[in-house]
């Protein structure tokens, strides 16, 4: 008999006690946020601001370029403005296609599309592609961890 009360003592005591409360995603405020920092990214861009863009990606943070060795956090803000010295007139512009979110809140992957006008030292070229831009929180904050852009314009033929 004391058994059967000790069974039911740990059962009520299981029910009754609390629960770590499961946190729920606002997916919708997530998303938004993200959206966010990527116009807050695109303003920074176009204001030239390289320090500002920098402070946006993790410690860990990497961003890879067409042609050249990824940067990590460290050198991003070097690779950028040595980017925008060789580009003085470039006008940078882009558009999110989706944000995919992890279940868990703190994962997120941005895909999109861009397109650079008035690329090289007279601003005469242009250039236009795909991105995937990977997010982490940071002490409840989103980072980027990762950023890798791709030109989709095809190469001009030899004369």
């Amino acid at each position: 008999m004391s058994r059967l009360i000790g069974i039911i003592i740990f059962f009520l005591l299981t029910a009754c006690a609390p629960q770590a409360e499961k946190q729920q995603v606002d997916f919708k405020a997530e998303e938004q946020a993200i959206r966010s920092i990527s116009m807050k990214w695109l303003e920074l861009e176009k204001s030239r601001d390289a320090a500002g863009i920098a402070a946006l990606f993790t410690d860990d943070g990497v961003m890879i370029r067409q042609d050249q060795q990824p940067v990590g956090q460290t050198a991003i803000q070097k690779f950028l403005t040595e980017y925008m010295e060789i580009n003085p007139e470039a006008n940078p512009n882009w558009s999110i296609d989706r944000i995919e979110i992890a279940t868990s809140g703190d994962l997120a992957i941005e895909y999109g599309s861009w397109t650079t006008t008035s690329l090289g030292p007279n601003g005469t070229e242009e250039d236009y592609g795909k991105y995937v831009t990977i997010y982490r929180k940071v002490d409840g904050t989103w980072k980027m961890s990762g950023d890798i852009g791709q030109s989709t314009k095809p190469e001009e033929a030899s004369q």
